[in-house]
Parts: C-alpha cells; sequence; structure tokens
C-alpha cells in the first residue's frame, strides 16, 4: 500500500476554522462554513496549476515532425525546457524556496547516471537508488521536520522518476537514445508540470508520448475525463475534510471514530489522486495504452468496498503499484515472495522517509497481506472454492464458483474483515497538531494500544492458524 503524496489534507483546510467551538451545526451551516471554503481554496490552489498544464501543452502542439522524422515546428528541447519551467514554477507555487532541496536532488542524480552510464552502466540503478535513500535519510535527520514534511510528496514522486530512469539504463546493452537523456529532456520529465504537485509517477516513455502526439486529443472523451475527475477530486475534498466529522463527532464509540479518521485519510487520497488525474489529462498524458481517457490513479470503490487487503494495495495507487512491482518486487522475487513483499513495504517506507507511523503502517500492512494471501489460499484448497485474496479466472475449476452463495458470504465476511483491518491501520492519521511534523512512535503506539492492538493479534491468530493446518 503506498501512502498519498500530502499526509492528511488538514494540512491545508483546518477543520476547526470552519467548525470552531461549535459541535451541533446544520446542514447549512456546514455548507457555509466548511463547503464553501473548501472548494474556494482548491480552486484558488489548483486553477494557477491547471494554467500552467495548458502552457506546457500548447508548446507541445508548436512541435511537430514530418514524414521524414525531422523537426518541423519549435524544437523538441524548447518544449523540455517548458516542460521544467512550468513545473518549476507550480513548484515554487506550492513549496516556496523549499523547492531547492528537489533541485539539488535532481542534479546529484544526474551526475550519478553520467558517472554510471561512462564507467558501470549496469550499476546505474542501484547507484541510484542508494544515493536516494542517503538523500532522504540526510534531509530528514538535518532539514526542520515542518519544511521537509511539506515536500515529501514531491520529493518521493521525483525519486521515482529518478530510480526508474537508473533501472531503465542498467537494462540497455550498448548505446540507446533514453540510456542517458540529455539535461533538458531529463528536466523535463523530472519537474514535469502535471506530475510534479500531485504525482502520479509516469514513466519517460508516457512523457515523450505526450509531446510526440499527433492526432487530436481534445475530444469528448478528454472534456468529460477532466469535467468528471474535477467533480470526484471535489466530492473526495468535502467527504474528507467536512461531512465525515460532521456524521461521526469525536463522542462516539471509539471503532466509529478510528472508521472515521482512516476513511476521512482515505479520501483525502482520493482528492490527491482525482487531482493528478486532471494534471495528467490537461497535459495530455496517458498512462495506459488505451486510445481513450480512461487513465486512474485509483480506485475508491475496490479499496472502500474491497474484496481482500491484496485488492486494496494494488488499486490504493496503480501507478505507484506497477512502480514497486517492475523495480522492486520482480528483482526481489527470487528470494522467496514473503522476503520480497517485506523489501517491497520497506522500498515504500522509505520513499516516504524517516518516518515510524507509516514504516509501521507499510510493514504491518505487508505481513497483513501477506497472511491473509497465505490462508485465504489455503482455504480455497480446502474447500475447493473461489476465496482466495485475489479474484479467480474465469474457468479456475473450483467446484464452488464465485456466484454460489455460500462463497459470497464467505467473500463478504473476509472483506468486511478488511475493512475492519483498514480503518484498525488508518485509525492514526488524524487531524493532530504532529501531523505538520510528521507522527511519533509514541503517537502511532498510543492509538493502537487504545485499540487494544486488537487487529495484530487477529491477524497473529490468523497466521497460527494457517500454520496449523498447514
Amino acid at each position: 500500500m503506498d501512502d498519498d503524496y500530502y499526509d492528511d489534507l488538514s494540512e491545508y483546510y483546518d477543520q476547526s476554522e470552519f467548525y470552531g467551538d461549535e459541535v451541533d451545526i446544520s446542514v447549512g451551516d456546514l455548507l457555509r462554513q466548511c463547503v464553501g471554503p473548501s472548494i474556494s481554496q482548491t480552486i484558488a490552489a489548483i486553477g494557477p496549476l491547471l494554467a500552467l498544464c495548458f502552457v506546457f501543452r500548447i508548446s507541445c502542439l508548436l512541435y511537430t515532425k514530418n514524414d521524414k522524422g525531422q523537426e518541423t515546428g519549435i524544437p523538441g528541447s524548447f518544449v523540455h525546457v517548458m516542460s521544467a519551467v512550468t513545473g518549476m514554477v507550480a513548484l515554487h507555487t506550492f513549496f516556496k524556496e523549499t523547492l531547492l532541496y528537489l533541485l539539488i536532488f535532481c542534479s546529484l542524480a544526474y551526475v550519478c547516471m553520467l558517472l554510471c552510464h561512462r564507467l558501470r552502466q549496469s550499476w546505474c540503478g542501484l547507484v541510484v537508488s542508494f544515493l536516494t535513500v542517503i538523500y532522504v535519510i540526510t534531509c530528514e535527520l538535518c532539514v526542520e521536520s515542518t519544511e521537509w514534511h511539506k515536500i515529501r510528496g514531491a520529493q518521493m514522486v521525483l525519486s521515482m522518476k529518478v530510480i526508474s530512469l537508473g533501472f531503465d539504463s542498467s537494462s540497455y546493452s550498448g548505446f540507446h537514445p533514453d540510456s542517458l537523456l540529455g539535461v533538458t529532456q531529463y528536466l523535463g520529465y523530472c519537474f514535469n508540470v502535471g506530475t510534479v504537485i500531485f504525482g502520479p509517477w509516469i514513466k519517460y516513455h508516457d512523457y515523450k508520448q505526450s509531446i510526440e502526439q499527433t492526432e487530436n486529443v481534445y475530444t469528448w472523451s478528454w472534456v468529460k475525463k477532466v469535467v468528471t475527475s474535477s467533480v470526484l477530486c471535489i466530492v473526495c475534498l468535502c467527504w474528507s475534510t467536512c461531512f465525515l466529522h460532521w456524521l461521526i463527532p469525536d463522542d462516539t464509540w471509539r471503532w466509529f471514530v478510528a472508521y472515521r479518521d482512516a476513511q476521512s485519510y482515505r479520501f483525502s487520497h482520493y482528492f490527491i489522486s482525482y487531482s493528478s488525474e486532471v494534471t495528467l489529462t490537461v497535459c495530455a498524458i496517458r498512462i495506459s495504452n488505451t486510445a481513450h481517457w480512461d487513465d486512474s490513479v485509483s480506485c475508491p470503490y475496490q479499496v472502500e468496498v474491497p474484496r481482500s487487503l491484496v485488492e486494496v494495495v494494488t488499486n490504493w495507487n496503480l501507478p505507484m503499484h506497477n512502480w514497486l512491482k517492475n523495480y522492486v518486487f520482480k528483482s526481489a522475487r527470487p528470494l522467496g515472495t514473503f522476503t520480497a513483499i517485506l523489501l517491497t513495504y520497506g522500498a515504500s517506507s522509505l520513499l516516504h522517509g524517516l518516518n515510524f507511523q507509516l514504516a509501521a503502517v507499510l510493514f504491518s500492512l505487508g505481513f497483513y497481506s501477506y497472511v491473509e494471501h497465505v490462508f485465504r489460499r489455503k482455504l480455497s484448497t480446502v474447500f475447493n472454492a473461489c476465496i482466495e485474496a485475489k479474484r479467480c479466472k474465469n474457468g479456475c475449476g473450483h467446484t464452488y464458483q464465485a456466484g454460489s452463495p455460500v462463497v459470497m458470504l464467505a467473500n463478504l465476511m473476509l472483506g468486511a474483515m478488511t475493512v475492519f483491518h483498514l480503518a484498525y491501520l488508518g485509525l492514526m492519521f488524524d487531524n493532530s497538531d504532529q501531523q505538520t511534523q510528521g507522527y511519533t512512535m509514541k503517537h502511532t503506539l498510543k492509538k493502537w494500544d487504545n485499540l487494544g492492538f486488537l487487529s495484530h493479534w487477529i491477524i497473529l491468530g490468523t497466521f497460527v492458524f494457517y500454520l496449523f493446518i498447514k
């Protein structure tokens, strides 16, 4: 499971600002005091970003090639420069002078790739990964926590781009046009305005295709995608920031409060995901090979009504899931599935920085997912039923198929257990004062201790039971 690009919407929308000391407020007051201000602040923040995306897209339209592949419009290097410049302007708009840390890291990574290209190209991915870990840890220890916390999400997306370039370069044998990008290409990709703020990670090939595509992208499908993602972005924002805390106040049952805080955090992630879909689409960047504008960064329905935790971690952030699968999990798979899972979640934790809260959640989720996977596979074998963590393909051969009432009931109960685990794991992502600096070990353990570490005990018992029936 991959964390969103900002730990909580309360960095931008403080609920106390809207609610004040009043507990019982009407729907009208909620709309005036919270929904209206939230929407206006969002438009004010994202509006300039979308304008910069359009500027980048206009520069792409001025870039053309003839039948021989020769540039006939503005030079391609100019388009890359526009991508980098608009991205840096966006970074300065959101993060001010802290964007300097991103520029330093980007420069160091390019120097490393240049040296590896000349000395030992096959080491490029590992060297860049090592540099990334060292740089992130150094900033975590040396940079003021509130300042670093602001750009942690943007740093994570940039790290993923740089590492993917490093490993892609390592995979080339001999000279290849993309084995070492030129400075303008590199900066244009790393600081592309469509991904530099909200993400997501995109392959260099996707960025390159957005510049070189010749077909008309401004179709009805494009308009529908921009409008739909924008509306869903606002809906998720209002639900996370306003309605959830109005429907479930702090004085209700502690498990309801835990579910509220976890879902509020999840919907803040959907807000970021839909925002990134809007910026991607405005920049005409596709992350899939389909002709229609149907790219998704996250799949909220699969997370909110889950079949399993395996399904949750896959659909939480699709681009990052693909990045972790291709650049971490597959490389570590020879070491064994469990080891590969731990290394994958460890890599995700390091990308997020030295944060005990995130590390505890991610490693717990990695162990949970593994236990669920092996346990449900064993149950599927014993009962010959379609109850594995992943949905069975057609013709799986099980006696009891997915449409069987007993199988449907079993999957419903196992899905309800997944919702319980999600509420438990996500409850510490609340709106306390510590969120601007990152949560401490004491905060995380106290939250789980208030619930008796119940979820951890249940998953441990599940694992013991699996070992017993194995």
